[in-house]
């Protein structure tokens, strides 16, 4: 996913989303764009047990790997 977005694009989410924001408000959630593409990223990747280790109580050795 790319760090940049263009503003047709940035326009599109926003109203798609419902927001109306004013144009400080746009500036600043565009600065940010890039970490929320990133972490948006990694929530969608599949994850193994260990990613809540607080559910699982019996590990084998190939989880601790």
């Amino acid at each position: 996913m790319t760090a940049e977005i263009d503003d047709g694009a940035f326009e599109f989410l926003l109203a798609r989303a419902g927001l109306k924001l004013n144009d400080e408000q746009k500036a600043e959630l565009k600065s940010v764009y890039a970490g929320i593409a990133e972490m948006a990223e990694r929530v969608r990747k599949p994850r193994g047990y260990m990613a809540e280790p607080a559910l699982i109580y019996d590990f084998s050795a190939e989880d601790l790997s």
